[in-house]
């Protein structure tokens, strides 16, 4: 999949395009990503995503709060695996932000990227204050001869997927919904840092992750089997997330990771955690022997939801 930053030095042959911010690169997006995959067949064309970055909310300094699926590297480490021919991720400006919708159909779509057909999500927007309409858009379209198709929204369960439900089920710790809704294993990536070292103290020595990308969508606080990737190899773990309350209601949130039968040094080691499944919410125990205890149970039960 080839990367372009820039409209100016995009090229592609027939390229059917789709556009969108596709964070966590979803089933629904993957969907319509196919669909692009194989339209482009018809027109021995290319296929294209259009994305942008920074995230809007970032750019206008109305970032706090924010937390999102993928970094761009991320994403796009996503999109390579889809087939996808091209992704253009265009600098979000000022600039770009006031576009009009006939300006951002007429300056990026048709005179900039040459688009033979594009095809957008059910509730794609676009122009100055997302004022632009899929209705005007298939207007301009049949001005400037291309081609545009509207796809409706994916479902499974019955329930339409979207990048918001995901971050909710995330943050509602319903880890088995978003990994269904997005076809992979969440995953956070980040360098292990030294933290309080409590968990050494009881027996049980935890790495602690700071995150790569800021933004990234947390977990709600609690216990988390998961798969831990290291240095190329692939390792068992438990993940608490929270603020260790029975040691100490004033620590920060922390990420700690309890490898599974693995004894070694891996400060300043990059790891991606990939979330399984939920094991319990964050308690407070009366003593540390409960929460010894706890962690012990905790690893038995990270061990039968791990194959």
């Amino acid at each position: 999949m080839r990367v372009y930053h820039s409209i100016e030095e995009f090229s592609a042959k027939n390229p059917i395009i789709t556009i969108g911010m596709f964070d966590g690169v979803h089933a629904g997006h993957r969907s319509i990503l196919q669909k692009i995959n194989e339209e482009k067949k018809t027109i021995n064309g290319e296929s294209v995503l259009l994305t942008f970055w920074p995230h809007p909310r970032i750019f206008f300094g109305k970032a706090e709060g924010l937390q999102l699926l993928t970094s761009v590297d991320e994403k796009l480490e996503l999109l390579e695996q889809t087939g996808l021919d091209a992704c253009i991720v265009l600098p979000f400006s000022k600039a770009f932000a006031q576009l009009t919708p006939t300006e951002y159909i007429t300056n990026i779509l048709h005179n900039g990227i040459k688009a033979k057909k594009v095809i957008v999500g059910y509730d794609h927007k676009y122009g100055n204050n997302g004022s632009g309409t899929f209705e005007f858009l298939q207007t301009m379209a049949t001005k400037l001869h291309f081609e545009v198709e509207q796809i409706q929204a994916y479902s499974l369960e019955t329930e339409n997927i979207s990048s918001t439900k995901i971050r909710n089920a995330i943050a509602e710790g319903n880890i088995q919904k978003a990994n269904r809704f997005l076809c992979y294993n969440y995953f956070l990536s980040g360098t292990v840092v030294h933290g309080a070292e409590i968990g050494r103290t009881i027996g049980f020595p935890t790495a602690n992750l700071q995150l790569n990308f800021p933004y990234k969508q947390i977990p709600q606080y609690g216990v988390y089997a998961a798969y831990v990737q290291l240095e190329g190899e692939k390792y068992k773990a438990v993940i608490n997330i929270g603020n260790n309350p029975t040691i100490n209601t004033n620590l920060p949130m922390s990420i700690e990771i309890h490898l599974l039968n693995f004894n070694g040094d891996i400060y300043g080691k990059q790891l991606r955690v990939q979330f399984i499944d939920t094991i319990r919410g964050e308690q407070r125990f009366a003593s540390l022997a409960e929460l010894q205890s706890a962690i012990a149970k905790d690893i038995e039960s990270a061990k039968q939801l791990l194959f």
